[in-house]
């Protein structure tokens, strides 16, 4: 007889687009409300080319906010497909046995859209009403009742203002600001302050990840021995191995290339270790959506 295979990779595959969807989301807010503040652009005042590159990373930011709805709304039609099939539903019953939660899903994305298009749009209403839809839409499951089902939640969102507002840094605001357009002597010290306010940020988030990451093990590792013989064990050890690789990188960063920021040539070389954080970063991704695909230790019944 075949082995069984311990998980299937279209599940891997939309769980890792559950992830993307997240972290885009609440990385632009994050973004926006952590590092886009006020300050950045006193040189010059409204009209200057500084200026012009922190709009131009505000509307970035959305597009990749509005692609990861996009993203989430695969997320909730590959959920319900999946939950039908199984299931031997409808789409509409599928839908309606999700309860609230289904249901606070679709109506947070729908209110996410509307505000990254009118945030895209420079409608000042827009990013108050993102950052208000992107945080109850990662706790959603509240509206469950499932308490004890927050863990996971908080994990994603630790991660999202961690990784997902650092993706949107390098990709959006980095990018902007090295554009030719922005003079040397303007740019090089708006880079050193988003990296100084997205440290902050950053940091909050990995301390949640962590705490929530232990307290997960910690549950699922029933016995720990089950870290070192089981597939979820090494799955784990994998995720960690790679994780203390972003997080020597972004040390790295702090130490070497931090000193660095505020004069010529800083900007370019944050964005390049930061490229190189966000491609180990990718790669703990994947680790986690094989992991929570997988089955989890469970003691031998007696």
């Amino acid at each position: 007889m075949p082995n069984e295979s311990l998980f299937e990779w279209r599940d891997v595959l939309f769980q890792y687009v559950g992830f993307l969807s997240s972290f885009w989301m609440l990385g632009a807010i994050g973004f926006r409300y952590g590092i886009l503040r006020a300050g950045l652009t006193a040189p010059g005042g409204r009209g200057s080319p500084l200026a012009g590159a922190v709009r131009r990373s505000a509307a970035g930011a959305a597009r990749i906010g509005l692609l990861g709805v996009g993203l989430g709304v695969v997320s909730l039609v590959e959920g319900l497909l999946e939950r039908a099939e199984s299931k031997h539903l409808t789409l509409g019953e599928a839908f309606s046995a999700g309860g609230a939660t289904s249901l606070a899903q679709v109506v947070l994305l729908g209110a996410l859209l509307v505000a990254f298009v009118l945030a895209l749009r420079s409608v000042s209403i827009g990013w108050p009403i993102a950052a208000a839809s992107g945080v109850a839409f990662a706790l959603r499951s509240l509206l469950a009742g499932r308490l004890a089902g927050m863990v996971n939640p908080l994990h994603v969102l630790g991660a999202s203002l961690w990784l997902g507002t650092l993706f949107v840094m390098v990709v959006s605001g980095l990018a902007q600001m090295l554009r030719p357009s922005v003079p040397a002597v303007d740019r090089e010290p708006a880079v050193a302050e988003m990296v100084h306010r997205f440290s902050i940020v950053g940091l909050g988030g990995a301390a949640l990840l962590g705490i929530t990451g232990v307290i997960t093990a910690w549950t699922h590792l029933n016995p720990l021995s089950a870290l070192w013989t089981t597939p979820y064990g090494y799955a784990l050890m994998g995720k960690l191995f790679v994780v203390a690789i972003v997080l020597g990188l972004g040390a790295w960063n702090w130490r070497r290339v931090g000193p660095s920021l505020g004069t010529e040539g800083g900007a370019l070389k944050i964005r390049r270790s930061a490229t190189m954080e966000l491609g180990f970063a990718a790669v703990v991704l994947l680790l986690t959506a094989i992991l929570v695909s997988l089955p989890s230790p469970k003691l031998p019944v007696h």
